[in-house]
């Protein structure tokens, strides 16, 4: 199993700046998606706790349900498992255990993705993490991940190369 973590919304009071655009997301559906089931999650509005950014539309669910109907969307997941889980918070629990192959984006999905061991790809062009060098130090050590941090694009397809 795969999973694409992503988010798309306002970042430090701009607009989007660290998530996987479509064409982005299609390219590693394309090229890993006979290899490994592919999970993807973006928790919608009601699914996780506000904070001061706002969670923007991308549109691509109705993408992916189209071009890559063999991948598994963790909303549809969970609503058709939710008697399970006690929330979507706990619902990504129970699905991130299971899993050890990750693509996530900077923030709560980046640390979420890194409490399980495995590999992590993390997309962050910017952002406080880079100065501390968090993804060096704090998000491996929250697992014994293997975080890799890329900074741009190539960069996620290199490491996708090298590790999946």
């Amino acid at each position: 199993m795969l999973i694409i973590a992503n988010k798309y919304n306002t970042e430090w009071g701009n607009g989007p700046i660290n998530y996987f655009s479509i064409p982005v997301l299609d390219r590693i559906i394309r090229e890993y998606g006979e290899k490994y089931q592919v999970v993807y999650n973006r928790p919608s509005n009601g699914h996780i706790t506000m904070d001061n950014s706002e969670i923007l539309e991308l549109n691509e669910i109705d993408y992916i349900r189209k071009n890559h109907p063999h991948v598994i969307l963790a909303e549809d997941l969970y609503r058709k498992h939710k008697g399970l889980a006690n929330n979507y918070n706990h619902f990504q629990l129970l699905l991130y255990a299971n899993c050890s192959h990750f693509i996530s984006v900077h923030g709560g999905t980046a640390a979420l993705a890194s409490y399980f061991g495995g590999v992590n790809i993390i997309y962050s062009k910017r952002g406080h993490e880079h100065i501390f060098k968090e993804f060096e130090t704090i998000f491996p050590a929250l697992s014994g991940a293997k975080v890799l941090h890329a900074k741009k694009e190539q960069e996620v397809f290199g490491y996708l190369q090298e590790h999946y």
